[in-house]
């Protein structure tokens, strides 16, 4: 009996020899990043919003209690590659032109031997971006750009929040937030005019707008800058806007060719007169105005030939809408021509024509004398993106409350970009 405990008590002994080693070789098989020198690769990519490589200059750091072990700079697939020791390692990141202006979540962000790889979500922040005013409903707000890729933006709970996409190059651009944030995201037009409701469909928080390429700007006119707004919901704070290019724009009248609005008239420095008072036109006024061009200087003036001088706001906003210049900034001045099939015609580009009077115009008050070629281009681009329409979204003359001007004579409101030299002391 005696020896055969003592066998059987070798047998339990090996056992629980070979039991430690499929334990141990479990653990091996589990941690089987570790190397035979007790290393671990560990890989970290950074991303943006939509799943995109972020490869502009992050670089990853690894640290222990506090400590930098290690730094990587990620590379073209935005990933940072790393053999260090087995172990636990705290991530941070950094970047080559500064921290102001990304933004990332920083908390409990690690890897270890078991889990030597992550992702990591990086993005822009409003810090490096342009601000401008923008005016909506006669309220003054402050809009901010926001680059292709993922931008976190800080949002306000009581207000819409507004910022600027410009794009650089032609194609579709779907434009979004994750469905399931506390926000509301559309398109609300151009920074010269915001309009109250979405321009298109917006669906699962996320909408698309075609770029051609006549709308990319170049030389002194302006390229389309497209104006996001986002509510708040339920007071959320922040959110993730993400901007990416998903094909080709779609052919449209846009990509046929301009036919260029030639200035008729010879243009030479203009300068208001000293103590000039200007007088605006009542544009609800049933009256209306008497206009009369004078051939001889080739402006029109007001009641007669010889009458008060009619001028044009051109670098200085007038009521209502922003004034040329502030257009040809963010888009071009034109209209598309139909006959009346509904058929395309032409499409005519008044923006160069533009541009030669707005160097001519008084350097302090923006002004031109009112000539053919204002009126013409004044009466044309105001017919054909509806500001004169008033059952038209894009109709301009409203009040305070964003209701409808009462009483707005058609027939003379085009007369809102002009005013008039009423008096010289």
């Amino acid at each position: 009996m005696i020896k055969i405990k003592k066998i059987s008590a070798m047998i339990m002994a090996a056992v629980l020899v070979c039991s430690t080693i499929i334990i141990g070789g479990c653990r091996k098989e589990k941690n089987s990043n570790i190397d035979d020198n007790g290393e671990v690769e560990y890989k970290v990519t950074a991303k943006n919003s939509l799943g995109k490589p972020y490869t502009s200059g992050v670089i990853v750091k690894f640290l222990q209690d506090g400590n930098q072990v290690a730094m990587q700079v990620c590379d073209e697939a935005g990933t940072a590659t790393k053999k260090l020791k087995a172990g636990e390692y705290d991530i941070e990141l950094g970047f080559t032109d500064g921290e102001e202006g990304y933004y990332y979540q920083k908390e409990g962000l690690k890897v270890s031997s078991k889990n030597n790889e992550i992702d990591v979500i990086v993005s822009y922040t409003t810090a490096k971006s342009e601000e401008r005013d923008l005016f909506f409903e006669q309220k003054e707000f402050k809009a901010y750009s926001i680059l292709e890729g993922s931008t976190y933006v800080e949002l306000d709970t009581e207000y819409r929040n507004f910022y600027l996409f410009t794009p650089t190059v032609a194609g579709m651009y779907e434009i979004s937030v994750k469905d399931d944030s506390n926000v509301k995201i559309g398109y609300y037009g151009a920074p010269h005019f915001v309009q109250k409701e979405s321009a298109v469909e917006v669906k699962d928080n996320k909408f698309q707008v075609s770029v051609s390429a006549s709308m990319i700007g170049t030389g002194d006119t302006g390229t389309t800058v497209i104006v996001v707004g986002v509510d708040s919901v339920e007071g959320e704070k922040d959110c993730v806007i993400g901007v990416e290019r998903i094909g080709d724009a779609e052919h449209t009248l846009a990509d046929e060719p301009w036919t260029i609005y030639k200035t008729t008239a010879v243009l030479s420095k203009y300068t208001l007169p000293s103590g000039t008072r200007l007088g605006e036109f009542d544009i609800t006024s049933t009256d209306g105005y008497k206009l009369v061009y004078n051939d001889k200087d080739g402006f029109y003036h007001l009641y007669n030939a010889d009458g008060p001088l009619v001028l044009v706001r051109l670098a200085k906003d007038p009521n209502y809408v922003a004034c040329f210049k502030t257009i040809l900034d963010n888009t071009g001045v034109n209209k598309y021509f139909y006959d009346e099939k509904g058929e395309f015609v032409k499409k005519e580009s008044y923006s160069e024509c533009l541009l030669e009077y707005i160097e001519c115009a008084d350097e302090e008050e923006g002004l031109y004398p009112l000539t053919e070629d204002l009126k013409y281009i004044i009466q044309n681009k105001g017919e054909y993106a509806g500001w004169f329409d008033a059952d038209n979204s894009s109709y301009i003359f409203k009040d305070q409350d964003g209701n409808n001007v009462v009483g707005v004579n058609p027939e003379i409101s085009w007369l809102f970009m002009c005013c008039f030299i009423s008096d010289n002391e």
